[in-house]
């Protein structure tokens, strides 16, 4: 009979080489020599954690760590056995163990990491363990990359870039990293050193679908649509169920017109959690039944997609709604919907529920057939005879402005988007000089403040009501009594649109895909005009070419 020694290095051997099952032969074969011998009982719980017997790995981990409950090596491997189950606080008391143990184990530093960033509001304490674990090794390039990951979701991209390129730079024929490095790139909005770097990805590992995805994302910043649903596709080819390739697929597809395709891939995003008590409508005929629309994302979305109750009536559903807050009572007007109630308040009772944005699937839209019956939002006509008297002191044209979105401080994806979308109000400047116009503040959020400051370059004061405005039932009244709106993507701008106002919208570069690629009218708002950015970020021209169109305005016919 081997020596224990000699079995456990043979056993080892086979393991270096991928001989699992002789290797577990062999463990076994040294357990049953010495039962209490921890590394064999460590790394068999290894070898049935990699089969995917997740408890039966925790079992032996268990077991080695009962005479030797200080050997960092099964504590990092249980701590991971553990997260797999999702028992977080378990997994984390082993991995500080292991630290406690030996402070200086990079390993368990990087796992607690990792747990540590998927929960939320721990983020800082993830950072500290990066941190930590790189000063312990400066080189080591997996932990430079998964801290640059760590980076990203959190927005810092600069940072994030520096932590990515250092992996390129340690591991330069490591795919990940080139991945990792565009990713960041593209966030910085670098675009063409993003595209290399993912190039350079996919020439390393041509079956990457996330390079794949993100050079799609990257070509369609470049606007190039065509271009990115080729990439997205392709990923899909590699996953077929990467949902994020699907949605950016179905949005590409949309800004394209591609509708029956686009909103079959729009279907797998994210979405809120389902509806309790009663299943999700089947776009079946919904005559006779109570069906519960759910908002989702942006109150734009909300504005925008409401129009489907009206189609939903005439097909005899009864028809409820549970929106955001601010909605509720501006939703209430509408002579279709028959209950609303805000999100997070008790759902409203119904025979089955669709999320809002699902409903255009649900019902076969395409372009051709998108329900743009206008106006399909009213405001209450006391409240608009009301600002009418109030704003009857203002000369000329009276021109509503939002000039900034919701800045998502919470969605760092959200954040990057509304920078490119938002302008400062020293910017529409050059529209105070049209003769015969009243500017009129739309603005909600912290982006009000502007008003309140106006630089010497504004040539006369803006008139701004918005302190006396609570929710989108007031706005909807004051934009009732405008002749115009003008701004950027925001949730305003669908309300104008749904009320027939007249309404410009000055849209990035790399344009939301419900305002479609290479047009300036919109299927889904008769009343609507776009002006678009040239080139990313150049706001000048696309404000000069509204303030030559403000100078022969005419209200125009709903």
């Amino acid at each position: 009979m081997p020596e224990t020694a000699d079995l456990f290095a043979s056993a080892l051997d086979h393991h270096r080489q991928g001989r699992t099952a002789e290797a577990a032969w062999l463990y076994q074969a040294v357990l049953a020599q010495a039962p209490h011998h921890t590394e064999s009982l460590r790394l068999l719980g290894v070898i049935a954690g990699e089969a995917g017997d997740v408890d039966q790995a925790i079992t032996l981990l268990r077991h080695a760590l009962e005479h030797a409950p200080d050997h960092p090596a099964s504590l990092l491997n249980l701590g991971a056995a553990l997260r797999q189950r999702g028992r977080e606080s378990e997994a984390e008391a082993c991995f500080r163990r292991a630290l406690a143990v030996r402070p200086a184990q990079v390993e368990a530093r990087l796992a607690l990491a990792a747990l540590l960033q998927a929960q939320e509001g721990r983020e800082a304490e993830a950072a500290a363990c990066y941190r930590a674990a790189l000063a312990l090794q400066p080189d080591r390039a997996e932990a430079h990359l998964n801290f640059g990951v760590f980076l990203l979701g959190a927005g810092l991209f600069h940072e994030a870039a520096a932590h990515c390129q250092r992996a390129v730079t340690l591991k330069p024929h490591w795919a990940v990293a080139h991945n990792g490095l565009g990713a960041a790139q593209l966030g910085l909005r670098q675009l063409e050193a993003a595209q290399a770097s993912l190039i350079q990805a996919l020439r390393l590992n041509p079956d990457f679908p996330e390079a794949h995805n993100n050079l799609g994302t990257v070509a369609q910043a470049l606007g190039r649509p065509q271009e990115a649903a080729g990439h997205y596709r392709a990923a899909l080819a590699l996953r077929p169920k990467y949902a994020l390739a699907h949605e950016n697929l179905g949005m590409t597809l949309l800004s394209l017109g591609k509708y029956a395709e686009g909103f079959c891939h729009y279907e797998w995003r994210q979405r809120a959690a389902s509806v309790p008590f009663c299943p999700s409508w089947d776009g079946g005929d919904p005559a006779g039944q109570t069906l519960l629309l759910v908002a989702e994302q942006g109150l734009g979305d909300t504005l925008q997609f409401i129009r489907y109750a009206r189609l939903l009536r005439q097909r005899g559903a009864r028809v409820v709604v549970a929106c955001q807050p601010e909605l509720v009572r501006l939703l209430g007007l509408v002579p279709e919907i028959d209950q609303v109630a805000a999100l997070g308040d008790p759902w409203p009772t119904a025979d089955c529920w669709a999320a809002l944005l699902s409903v255009p699937a649900l019902v076969g839209t395409t372009l051709e057939t998108v329900p743009a019956d206008i106006p399909y939002l009213t405001a209450a006509p006391q409240e608009v005879a009301a600002w009418t008297v109030r704003l009857a002191g203002c000369e000329g044209l009276k021109v509503g402005l939002v000039w900034a979105g919701n800045s998502y401080p919470q969605l760092p994806k959200g954040q990057a988007m509304d920078r490119r979308r938002s302008l400062a109000l020293v910017q529409f400047a050059p529209l105070a000089t049209v003769p015969g116009v009243t500017l009129i503040s739309l603005q909600k959020g912290p982006a009000a403040v502007e008003a309140q400051s106006l630089p010497p370059e504004f040539p006369w004061p803006l008139f701004d009501p918005m302190a006396d405005v609570a929710d989108f039932a007031d706005t909807a009244a004051l934009v009732a009594a405008m002749d115009l709106v003008i701004g950027v993507d925001t949730a305003v701008i669908h309300l104008a649109g749904a009320l027939a106002k007249p309404v410009w919208v000055l849209s990035r570069f790399d344009a939301c895909w419900r305002w479609l690629a290479d047009r300036n009218t919109s299927p889904w708002y008769p009343t609507l005009r776009l002006f678009r950015q040239a080139a990313p970020g150049d706001w000048g021209p696309v404000v000069e070419e509204v303030r030559a169109c403000l100078h022969g305005f005419h209200t125009l016919e709903p």
